[in-house]
């Protein structure tokens, strides 16, 4: 079952499903700062991030789900998905400039999200490896990593938006 997709289906609608619904919920959520959000970069780096998270979920949920798709054609898909989030993030980081708020100034938070999104990105890229390859966990560990992204993205979130408030 490691690398059968269509015994996986129920899963992959749900995480579908909850992608899309949180990334409405963030959407509307940012809207209403949207002024404050897009005149920031660290703010509007963080919610590109955090939407372009929930939308490769949805993303990698709906190419699980395409009938008669070879797993190794999946592999890849999840895989360019790591990647895309390796260069993001990377970028973030070299980008991150002076406009930060004291929040995500502090040691505590800024280890937090260096562990958290390390330990994120590293699961991710051996999950398409392993979809790739055959070798390891293949579908249980992407469910991990699934299941992962939505604390990681909800907790994000959550930061962002006490951060615009502050």
């Amino acid at each position: 079952m490691a690398y059968d997709t269509s015994a996986w289906q129920n899963f992959f609608i749900v995480t579908g499903g909850a992608a899309a619904a949180l990334a409405g919920l963030l959407f509307v959520a940012m809207s209403l700062h949207a002024k404050r959000i897009m005149g920031n970069r660290f703010f509007s780096s963080r919610a590109v991030g955090t939407l372009t998270s929930l939308a490769s979920q949805l993303l990698i949920s709906g190419a699980a789900l395409i009938p008669g798709q070879p797993l190794f054609l999946f592999g890849v898909e999840v895989e360019a998905a790591a990647l895309f989030f390796v260069a993001l993030l990377t970028l973030q980081v070299l980008t991150r400039g002076p406009e930060a708020p004291s929040v995500a100034a502090r040691w505590t938070h800024r280890l937090m999200e260096t562990v958290g999104g390390t330990i994120w990105l590293v699961l991710f890229n051996v999950a398409g490896v392993s979809l790739l390859l055959r070798v390891g966990g293949g579908l249980y560990l992407l469910a991990a990593v699934m299941f992962f992204m939505f604390a990681w993205n909800i907790y994000i979130a959550w930061i962002l938006i006490t951060e615009v408030s502050e």
